[in-house]
């Protein structure tokens, strides 16, 4: 499923029985220009969902686990972008191709004449209630530190002092903006761009691991298991769901190419 969410709206969902997260925070203004630009004729989209007349209110789309194997990879490089490693104007430009690319994998939900099941798309309120979502500045500078410097071998003390602030207020601040303590939360970092080198790039497990701040293989293998239920050497072997034909990445390729000398020793 997909949720989309306006601003200053709260809602809950109970997920059935496990639920594998990503968060994508857009710019209103851009998301109902870009959603305008795509969706040109709203008659042929569902009632309450084009971007001119959706209110915020909580946006349920059922588009399909195939869906999501695609869209995955396109998280992973849009969740870079503000990192500061890009000039601003290659960011924003990487923005909306990354997005254009986005909205073409979900489009089909949002178009009435190609639904078959008029259950795929629901609008209606969720259960909830308006709330403050603002950021501390002080653990918003601390969060683009971490971001940017994952591969540093931080500690909370460290992590303290370079916020200014004693190790107890940093924890409470983090718990209280983030839902996690401060540790816990570079750790989610560093796995969410582990994953992204483990599938986009060849390099090694033990380099991508170095390059997201673990100098051990095996804490990045451990991570990365209890969030996917298999190892990351497991994982490089099964190719993309979504490459098929001459659509096959590099990486599938490669996993294909290994497989095959794996049948020829056996």
């Amino acid at each position: 499923m997909s949720l989309a969410l306006g601003r200053d709206r709260w809602c809950k969902v109970r997920p059935q029985p496990q639920v594998r997260m990503w968060t994508v925070y857009a710019d209103e203004p851009f998301l109902r220009a870009q959603m305008s630009w795509f969706l040109p004729d709203p008659g042929r989209v569902h009632a309450g969902v084009h971007p001119d007349v959706w209110d915020g209110r909580p946006l349920v789309l059922e588009v399909g686990i195939r869906s999501f194997h695609k869209l995955e990879p396109i998280w992973r490089q849009i969740s870079i972008l503000s990192d500061g490693a890009f000039e601003p104007e290659i960011a924003a430009v990487r923005s909306i191709e990354l997005f254009a690319q986005w909205v073409k994998i979900v489009l089909p939900s949002f178009i009435a004449a190609n639904q078959t099941d008029e259950k795929k798309v629901t609008v209606a309120p969720i259960y909830g209630r308006l709330t403050n979502t603002v950021v501390d500045e002080h653990i918003e500078r601390t969060i683009h530190l971490l971001r940017a410097r994952m591969d540093e071998q931080w500690t909370v003390g460290s992590i303290a002092r370079a916020a200014s602030m004693s190790r107890a207020h940093l924890t409470r601040l983090f718990v209280g903006q983030t839902g996690l303590p401060p540790m816990r939360f570079l750790a989610e970092i560093r796995l969410t761009e582990f994953v992204r080198l483990i599938e986009e790039s060849d390099m090694t497990i033990s380099q991508s691991a170095r390059v997201v701040g673990w100098t051990d293989p095996r804490i990045a293998s451990s991570w990365f298991y209890r969030r996917f239920g298999i190892t990351p050497s497991k994982f490089r072997l099964i190719p993309h769901p979504h490459c098929t034909g001459d659509e096959r990445c590099a990486r599938c390729l490669a996993v294909e190419a290994t497989n095959q000398q794996r049948e020829l020793v056996d």
